[in-house]
Order: structure tokens, then sequence, then C-alpha cells
């Protein structure tokens, strides 16, 4: 089985490569640390590689200040979490042999071994069939990893990709040691006032389309500059934006600091998103996804909007 064949790979590597994606979230780092700690406990030398900046609220991970920019010299095993294809890990080259752990449907099967399961709420879901198939209890730090990977990823139990499992792992984890109630707290009651400050702005840039069916928010260079907030405060406001009763996808239009537009795409039930993101060379979830085009913010709305209007649930005579 490819479960236990990825494991005799890490067994055999005396050095391990843990690469994260760029932009990180809390699933692709909970995941690498949650592995990070269990190959630690078997005694395995390795690291974990990001290259951009870590989201100020996953501090509480433990390891999380051993998450490194520096690639080692020698290593002789790479493992990826929650990267849909090999650009988005921020590296240039692969120096070993690769194993690709992954729950999107649109990643690209880059690795030389590939654990995607689409199904899956969260990659840190990849990581618990791991551990479990080769006969392994997560370890306490693993576990708060795993947990909170998970429940980030799946807004807390809220979203279509919730079942059985993603309980039934829950409740493993718990078993663990982990507290859900520490986890909750540390994600959602540690706002920084320029959180709050950056969503008063982005609400005001608030626009419907399609007779309320799409609602769109804009964040600019500027925005980020007067608020003093990090990109990646703006999520909170573009769930807000989902959860109006009309609107069937939400848009967030970020200006990122090379000009370019990052487009992040939220759905309800009716529209596949990660379908939509496909088309402009992005990727994703039936229900979240993105892409990033161009640096005119108009022409890609204008653009989207077009393709949007041919969904079921958004199509229009406007």
């Amino acid at each position: 089985m490819i479960y236990q064949e990825a494991f005799k790979k890490i067994q055999e590597a005396r050095s391990i490569l843990l690469l994260t994606h760029v932009n990180p979230d809390a699933d692709t780092l909970g995941s690498a640390l949650a592995l990070y700690h269990q190959l630690r406990s078997m005694g395995k030398r390795c690291k974990v590689f990001n290259a951009t900046q870590l989201p100020y609220n996953l501090d509480f991970l433990p390891g999380i200040e051993k998450v490194s920019k520096q690639i080692p010299k020698k290593y002789d095993l790479m493992i990826s979490f929650d990267a849909g294809d090999f650009q988005r890990l921020g590296i240039e080259e692969r120096g070993a042999f690769l194993i690709n752990i992954d729950h999107h449907r649109s990643n690209t099967a880059y690795g030389d071994i590939n654990l995607i399961e689409p199904d899956f709420a969260a990659t840190a879901q990849v990581v618990y069939k791991l551990l479990r198939l080769n006969s392994l209890i997560p370890t306490k730090e693993a576990a708060l990893c795993l947990y909170t990977a998970l429940v980030d990823d799946c807004g807390f139990f809220k979203y279509e990709s919730v079942d059985e499992e993603v309980f039934e792992m829950a409740g493993a984890l718990c078993r663990c040691g982990v507290e859900p109630h520490y986890v909750a707290k540390q994600l959602t009651m540690r706002e920084p006032l320029a959180k709050l400050r950056l969503i008063q702005r982005l609400l005001e840039t608030l626009e419907l389309y399609h007779k309320g069916r799409v609602g769109v928010i804009r964040l600019t260079q500027d925005m980020l500059k007067a608020t003093g907030a990090a990109k990646e405060m703006a999520d909170d406001a573009l769930s807000m934006v989902r959860s109006l009763a009309t609107v069937e996808v939400a848009v967030l239009l970020r200006e990122e600091e090379d000009g370019r537009i990052k487009v992040s795409l939220r759905s309800k039930d009716l529209v596949d998103v990660s379908r939509i993101a496909l088309t402009f060379g992005g990727g994703g979830h039936k229900n979240a996804a993105g892409f990033t085009d161009g640096e005119d913010m108009d022409g890609v709305l204008r653009e989207l909007l077009e393709k949007l209007a041919k969904e079921k649930g958004i199509e229009t005579k406007e």
C-alpha cells in the first residue's frame, strides 16, 4: 500500500526536509510540524522549511520557532504539505526523493510518491492516516499541531468537507492530550487592533454583483500600510461577505507587493470555485480557491464576473 511505501522511505531516510507552502496557513504548518515532532520522537533528523513570513496567530504551535528559511545542504528525503503544485513550495529545484502530501483536488501529483486525498477536510487528515496505518500514536505535540490544522482548515467543523471521520480524528487527538478550548482561544481570541481596522476598511469596499449573488471586497497595499495589518488578516472579512444571505460567491481582490492581483474565492453550495480558479491557472477546493492574475484589479474582476455569470446559481440576464 502506498502509505506503507511512503513510511518505508521515511524510515530509510537519514535527513528529512519538510516543506510548507508560501504564505502558509495552519494546515501546511500544522501538518509539517506534526510530522516533525513524530519523526524527532523516532530519532530522525529533520527540518521544516518555509520561504515566507509565518502567520502571527500560529505562534503557539510547538516547534514553530524551528521553521527555517534556509534549506540544509544535505538531505535525502523531501516531504511537502498542502501544496497543490511544486512552485507553491517556494524552492527552485528538487534535491531528493519527494513525498507529496495534500488534499487539494487540483494537485498536480508532482511527487515521487503522492498521498493525495481530495475528499479529506485537511492535509492534516492525510498525515494522521499515514501515522495510523503505520501503527503510530501521535505525540502530544504532534496531536496539537494536527488538531490545529484540522479545525482551522474546516472552519471549526462548519464546511461541507466535515464528516464522521473528521470528528473521529478530532476525538482521537483529544485523547492524545489536545485541549480544544485552548486551540480555539489561540486561533480566535487574540486578534490585534490592526486587524479590526483593516476589516473595517475592507467592508467599506464591498460591492455586490449579479443581483447580490457575488460579493467583492478589495485590499490594497496602502490599506495594509495605513492599518499596520498583515495581508492574511483579510480572510475574516471575506468570510463575512460569504455570510451575507444573498451571496453565493465571495471574492477578495488583493494587491500584492509586486503589483500582481491575488484573488481569493469562497462559495456556499452552488458554485465550484476551484473550477473557476483553474481557468486562471489557480486551484483549490470546491468552496475555497484562488489564483493570481495580472496587475489590473478592474480587469481581473471583469473577466471573473463574466465567468461567474455563466455559473448555475449565479447566472443572470443583467
